[in-house]
């Protein structure tokens, strides 16, 4: 992201990502009974939601100024 951001700043373009991690109701994650214990292990004690992830890209979408980030969304996990 860094890379891109620095050669098409100049070209008034931002460059980002999100990086979704145990999101919930996708078909990768059914749900909290197809991966046992997982939970467990993330600090915010639930998967994440697909409407939360849409809320980040939309965040980063209307924010022009950031440019270069990787947004983690993952409950607190590292």
């Amino acid at each position: 992201m860094k890379n891109l951001a620095t050669r098409l700043g100049p070209y008034n373009i931002s460059v980002n990502d999100v990086a979704p991690a145990m999101i919930g109701e996708t078909g990768m994650i059914p749900d909290t009974a197809s991966v046992p214990g997982v939970v467990d292990t993330i600090p915010l004690g639930r998967l994440g939601e697909p409407e939360e992830v849409g809320r980040a890209v939309a965040m980063m979408v209307r924010t022009g100024y950031c440019t270069g980030q990787s947004l983690v969304l993952a409950g607190g996990l590292r």
